[in-house]
């Protein structure tokens, strides 16, 4: 803590606590620490981990992303917002770098931190609890995180390749099944974001000082030079990936498609350009070759969006009766009770095993003939 006890005004230390839900996990042991982070009020330090809820023996679930954010201020009031703009502003290199989604945290605390004060201010929004569903996660990087941001923070177009990384964080918050419109459009932006940054790269690549000289040596002229880097760099030539997205993007954004259509061309092609998109940020990025080689390998390479794990149970209602459905129901149905026995960290893994409590909810001489029970991952 600052200590504030022999002084009557100036800065003191406050503490912005926030936290949401997130398909990036780190273990119980890992946090990442960014300390001496621009806010619009100075500087701050953050550390972002995972709660980690112990819920019984051998049953510790993983929660929310936990984001402290500690600087000084002025007032109460005066820290909450910067400093919380200060902890969202990392999330688009997490996100890019364990290629999972995450959601929006919010503000749920916020208090003085000085040292020596007898009287503090407080704050707390109710942020309803985590429960006890899984959901999709995978665990983050931390070293390889950190070096990518410090390759981001030193490259001369950080800002524009920040701006594509939070284009990316978005199309990964729709990353399921039905909102692949929305995540191609999005992915679309993360192209034009870094498209400069491209641009730049290649005219030092091929030691030329301009984009007109880049253009001359790519045999185009200068109004296409984008559209070609667009196509045959960022997309890696893939003339459908380009063509598709480049038409549900103008179709969404234009409104001269429906949305079938759009989501029809999405399918077609989001999966392969959220690939070549990460790809793109990443080696602009001038990562050492290792890191981009973690960043790159299974499980990093697969975009993986924050869903509870989808159950289905498949059977036959058999008998005969004049309803299926049991007395002051509507219809016939199963009362699903999950439970988790055990969640137990083991090779760095986290290992879940549940089981399911069914009772059949169905008429006089109606049984359940059971068939299958399922369990997928959205995609």
């Amino acid at each position: 803590m600052r200590d504030q006890s022999n002084q009557t005004g100036g800065s003191k230390e406050f503490v912005v606590v926030m936290r949401g839900p997130s398909a990036v996990m780190f273990k119980p042991d890992e946090r990442m620490i960014i300390q001496g982070l621009a806010s619009a009020i100075g500087t701050v330090d953050i550390v972002y981990s995972t709660r980690h809820l112990s819920r019984k023996a051998d049953v510790t679930m993983p929660g929310h992303l936990w984001i402290d954010i500690r600087g000084d201020a002025g007032t109460l009031d005066e820290a909450l917002v910067p400093f919380a703009n200060a902890g969202l502003s990392m999330l688009p290199v997490l996100v890019l770098s364990a290629n999972a989604a995450i959601g929006e945290p919010e503000i749920e605390l916020g208090f003085d931190n000085t040292a020596g004060i007898t009287e503090r201010d407080y704050f707390q929004s109710y942020i309803p609890p985590e429960r006890d569903i899984p959901h999709t996660a995978r665990s983050i990087d931390v070293s390889a995180t950190v070096e990518l941001l410090r390759a981001i923070d030193a490259h001369p177009d950080s800002e524009r390749l920040l701006r594509g990384a939070n284009q990316y964080r978005i199309a990964l918050q729709s990353w399921g099944l039905g909102r692949e419109a929305f995540s191609l459009a999005h992915l679309w932006m993360a192209v034009e974001a870094i498209t400069k940054a491209k641009v730049r790269a290649e005219c030092e690549a091929h030691k030329v000082t301009d984009q007109a000289d880049l253009a001359e040596k790519f045999g185009v002229e200068l109004k296409q030079l984008d559209g070609v880097v667009w196509r045959d760099l960022l997309l890696q030539g893939d003339d459908e990936v380009y063509s598709k997205a480049r038409q549900a993007s103008d179709g969404f954004e234009h409104g001269f498609l429906n949305y079938g259509e759009i989501s029809k061309l999405a399918q077609d092609v989001r999966h392969r350009m959220a690939g070549y998109v990460r790809a793109a940020i990443l080696e602009i990025c001038r990562l050492e070759e290792a890191v981009f080689d973690r960043l790159m390998s299974d499980p990093f390479n697969k975009p993986l969006g924050h869903w509870p794990i989808v159950k289905y149970l498949r059977g036959r209602l058999v008998g005969t009766g004049e309803g299926l459905a049991s007395s002051g129901n509507e219809y016939p149905f199963m009362k699903w009770k999950p439970k988790i026995k055990t969640a137990k960290w083991e090779g760095g893994k986290l290992n879940i095993e549940i089981e399911d409590n069914l009772t059949a909810e169905i008429a006089q001489g109606i049984r359940f003939q059971p068939g299958s029970m399922e369990a997928w991952q959205a995609d």
